[in-house]
């Protein structure tokens, strides 16, 4: 069976804390499995005043990923959201995965070239220039490189 899905990245507000992580989180885990959704979260931690970045995967029926990428995009905590894909594949990467999470410093970016510098604040503005192909690959090989 078909899923659809979404990759996204978007910036952190300046004042994002480590708490705001933890209730981002918890909203996803109780909403998710309501609506059918799967996903990975990734959070590249910046430096100095620039707090970092997200990319989130999201899996799912068209219809519940289009309304929670609304709500997302709408959440304060974040800034700048780019799509970088969307589209259906022929099942879910994360089934078992309400929203998995992982934080990321630069030293584990180095190994993807093309996203090494998501924590970065011009990473935004190079996709909207450019875009970021491949973003679903580099969350699914970045995970099963990781465990």
């Amino acid at each position: 069976m078909s899923t659809h899905y979404i990759v996204y990245v978007s910036q952190a507000a300046q004042a994002l804390t480590p708490h705001d992580l933890e209730d981002i989180l918890e909203e996803a885990r109780s909403y998710n499995p309501r609506h059918g959704i799967t996903g990975v979260l990734l959070f590249a931690e910046g430096e100095g005043r620039y707090r970092g970045s997200f990319m989130q995967l999201l899996e799912g029926d068209e219809a519940a990923i289009e309304a929670l990428r609304k709500r997302i995009f709408s959440d304060p905590r974040h800034h700048t959201k780019i799509v970088l894909e969307r589209g259906v594949k022929a099942g879910r990467d994360f089934p078992d995965w309400s929203m998995a999470f992982r934080t990321v410093d630069r030293s584990q970016l180095r190994a993807h070239p093309r996203f090494a510098d998501l924590c970065e604040p011009h990473f935004q503005d190079r996709c909207a220039a450019d875009g970021a192909d491949g973003a679903l690959s580099f969350l699914c090989d970045f995970w099963q490189q990781a465990a």
